[in-house]
């Protein structure tokens, strides 16, 4: 489809009604819909409200760079999943955060580093499930405590001559550190679910929510099932919904918000009701099979009908599409509310969030009906390799704004991270960049962007549930507190959770672990 600069496309210049068209009972409502859908102008996802944030897929941002899934930020660079946060840089679902660097699944904190899942935390390095801490390093854990290594007691002056020694402003010891702390990690117990304040839940990463089945990353929802990062309240009554918000009774909903209620496949939509099978639309109700339709209601294939006509034609197509239904490649069958038929995406598998966490070959992904794009090699003129980089940033002069930098992944032929099929081989270091990383006293990265954020997400676990049993026992384990199994040795407890069989972490229930967090 053609693509349109997004200030053009907001714009009342041209008309997306232009291109709209009868609908043809002869032919499937998806092969028409794909018609559509690719003659269509296209403009940029979800910029909506950004100043200075050209190059983000976001909304409500200011001096953001390379930012996606984001929104209601200041001056953040390299995030996916960022909220409510100024000046952080390389992050991963994070939100209310300032002055965080490489951090996943962490809130309410400041000057935090290289840490995941930690909340109301400051000057933390290398921590992860802490709450409340302050001037910490390699724990695991702990609830408000100060000068803490490897969660054991420091005084303030013994615990800054440790952190000189490990020369954190250099990568080389920040390498070492990384090591250390995530073997510690291993060595203390895990909840089996990253949850607070939920009621009758099961998934992952949930948060203030109630009847949440099979969800994972939602927040502030009630009533939800087989969802997944849907955080913007309110949320409810919803199933199959993905990175939207404010919804109510969506299904097959997917990147939409701004209030989206009584829809059925409904793709990066902004203010939508009782529509379906409708993409890239704005403050629309009623309309069916349409792209890029604002300010409308009763439209079909972006064609405007009357009520009358628009309910009457609706009924007909609904019953076509169970009649004469779209057959996929692998003879897959689509009829009404159905989801859209992955060979009719845009994106490619390995270019989509699912290839983060379930890699297939361009084979696998093939056979199973994905698309897949191949990509020529990029030919960017290296300057700089990444062991060529100084050590620390004291070293570095303005001069490096100018250096085309060789991933390292690249350099070293290391693919062993996952992140060959979209490796940039190499990027730059943008003035702001640099200006954080001096603030900070951190090292210069030596992997280009997609590697890093493939990096990250090897910190969070699968969107998927096992059958688990809780590992607590008293023969094995040296517990710090009396657990209510104590005279039986093992506990009992069984769960799903979403840590695989062959994972290395000790996992405990819930009460189990309560005893044991400091």
């Amino acid at each position: 489809m053609p693509v349109y600069e997004s200030k053009y496309w907001n714009s009342d210049k041209w008309d997306p009604m232009q291109y709209g068209r009868d609908y043809d009972f002869s032919r499937s409502f998806f092969e028409q819909w794909r018609d559509l859908y690719n003659a269509v102008p296209w403009g940029i996802m979800w910029s909506v409200d950004m100043v200075n944030s050209d190059y983000s897929a976001s909304s409500f941002s200011k001096n953001c760079y390379l930012c996606f899934d984001a929104g209601y930020n200041e001056d953040c660079l390299y995030g996916v999943t960022v909220l409510y946060s100024k000046h952080c840089v390389d992050d991963l679902n994070v939100k209310d955060c300032e002055l965080c660097y490489y951090c996943i699944n962490t809130n309410q904190s400041y000057k935090t580093f290289y840490s995941r899942n930690c909340t109301s935390c400051v000057e933390v390095w290398f921590s992860g499930d802490c709450v409340g801490c302050s001037n910490c390093f390699g724990c695991s854990g702990l609830r408000n405590k100060k000068y803490c290594i490897f969660n054991e007691q420091y005084t303030k002056e013994d615990y800054e001559a440790e952190l000189t020694k490990m020369k954190l402003d250099t990568q080389s010891g920040i390498q070492a550190a990384r090591a250390k702390a995530e073997a510690f990690w291993k060595t203390r117990p895990v909840r089996y679910q990253h949850g607070v304040q939920t009621t009758l839940s099961y998934g992952d990463y949930l948060y203030n929510g109630t009847e949440l089945k099979n969800c994972f990353f939602v927040g502030n929802a009630q009533n939800m099932k087989h969802c997944q990062s849907v955080i913007y309240p309110p949320n409810r009554d919803g199933m199959d919904v993905t990175s939207s918000e404010g919804t109510e009774l969506a299904y097959e909903t997917f990147c939409s918000g701004l209030g989206v209620q009584r829809t059925l496949g409904v793709v990066e939509c902004g203010n939508v009701s009782d529509s379906a099978y409708s993409l890239n639309c704005r403050n629309v109700t009623n309309i069916f099979g349409c792209v890029a339709v604002r300010n409308k209601s009763y439209c079909i294939l972006n064609r405007q009908y009357s009520k009358e006509e628009y309910f009457a034609l609706r009924d007909k197509i609904i019953q076509h599409m169970n009649d004469m239904p779209y057959v996929d490649a692998l003879g897959r069958v689509y009829r009404y509310g159905e989801f859209f038929p992955p060979e009719l995406s845009s994106y490619g598998y390995h270019e989509s969030q699912a290839f983060e966490y379930f890699v297939l070959s361009e084979k696998e992904a093939r056979e199973k009906g994905y698309r897949w794009e191949s990509r020529e090699g990029r030919q960017y003129p290296i300057t700089k390799k990444a062991d060529e980089l100084p050590k620390t940033i004291a070293e570095v002069d303005n001069g490096i704004l100018n250096e085309v930098i060789e991933c390292v992944h690249e350099t070293a032929n290391d693919h062993a991270h996952g992140c060959d099929a979209d490796c940039a081989s190499a990027f730059r270091i943008t003035k702001e960049e640099l200006d954080f990383y001096r603030t900070l006293k951190l090292p210069l990265p030596r992997l280009c962007f997609n590697c890093r954020h493939v990096d990250r997400v090897q910190w969070r676990n699968v969107p998927a549930l096992y059958p688990r049993e809780c590992m607590c026992d008293y023969k094995i384990y040296k517990n710090e507190a009396r657990h209510p199994h104590h005279l039986e040795g093992k506990c009992p407890n069984k769960f799903e959770t979403s840590y695989a069989p062959d994972r290395p972490e000790i996992l405990y229930c819930e009460p189990c672990y309560q005893a044991e967090v400091a």
